[in-house]
């Protein structure tokens, strides 16, 4: 029996537990495709390809294999090309996590209200999101290279008739970071509406009563309720950071001097430009294990909010 002293969303909540603890084993169930899928595809290339590869020194346009141990994790604390990635990664992900995050919030919070044209407004936003990367780089570079120079050159502005956006580090991270950002606020935003139509009706009628509109709404009713997408959306940003290929791959390819050149695409440029195979997967492992650990971290915070609440 639940006790009729508790409140509608904790009886909701217990009534929950006992459903689930009644149907475990079926619910285990419907996760076994999913288990199994994530095994072959993950695990046990993981475990079986990748962890041991790392530990050898593998050329694959010569097809030689060596057993080398730790060098090449020995290496890695040398390379330069790998440091810089790291860092390019890391501030890429600063900057985009903070504008996306910031821009999904505004549309979402102006879309989410019923306006005129509005389902066609987030469609559009949220295109950006199903657009290959590649697709998405291919476009912009156009704008950076053609458009932009043209807009500059009718208003005589040599400012922009003159930005080398590909020629100088600055300007071609700006580049990445202006197209990473436009390609991952649609999807963020949708988290962010949905998010907003979950806040009761009852607390924003209430709080307009109260004279809290405007951005006191914002900062002391709409944001403390939203915490719980705001983590979910700060952990899908980070995941995106660490996953950053295409668009740097066809933006910039990596350039120049390799000062855009994230962690996954100088994987890449070793695994498949130098061919040394066994020293990219090095590099994968420390990859995983970064990624992991942030995993980690977002299931604690997620596990400790639930527990709160």
């Amino acid at each position: 029996m639940i006790p009729l002293y508790l409140s509608w969303e904790k009886r909701r909540n217990t009534m929950s537990d006992l459903i689930y603890k009644r149907n475990r084993k079926r619910y285990l169930l419907l996760i076994l495709p999913a288990f199994i899928l994530y095994t072959f595809t993950l695990v046990i290339p993981l475990l079986g390809g990748t962890f041991p590869n790392a530990l050898t020194n593998w050329n694959l346009m010569k097809g030689t294999k060596q057993f080398v141990r730790l060098d090449n994790y020995i290496h890695l604390l040398q390379d330069k090309n790998f440091q810089q990635a790291i860092v390019f990664t890391l501030i890429l992900g600063i900057v985009t996590i903070i504008f996306t995050n910031v821009l999904a919030f505004i549309t979402a919070f102006f879309l989410s209200e019923k306006i005129f044209g509005g389902s066609i407004s987030r469609a559009m936003f949220f295109l950006p999101n199903i657009i290959s990367g590649v697709m998405v780089s291919y476009v912009w570079y156009f704008i950076f290279t053609r458009a932009i120079p043209d807009v500059g050159k009718m208003l005589s502005n040599h400012f922009l008739s003159n930005i080398s956006w590909f020629g100088t580090p600055g300007w071609a991270f700006a580049a990445t970071a202006i197209v990473s950002v436009w390609q991952g606020t649609g999807f963020l935003m949708i988290l962010y509406i949905a998010g907003l139509q979950t806040i009761p009706k009852d607390v924003l009628e209430a709080a307009k009563l109260d004279g809290c509109v405007g951005i006191k709404k914002i900062a002391y009713i709409e944001l403390p309720l939203l915490m719980t997408t705001v983590t979910i959306n700060l952990f899908v940003s980070i995941a995106n950071c660490f996953k950053a290929f295409d668009i740097p791959f066809a933006l910039t390819g990596g350039g120049p001097g390799g000062s855009t050149q994230t962690i996954a695409l100088d994987i890449y440029n070793d695994a498949f430009g130098s061919f040394r195979y066994g020293y990219a997967s090095a590099k994968s492992v420390i990859l995983f294990l970064m990624v992991a650990a942030v995993t980690l971290v977002q299931l604690w915070i997620t596990r400790k909010k639930e527990v709160q609440a």
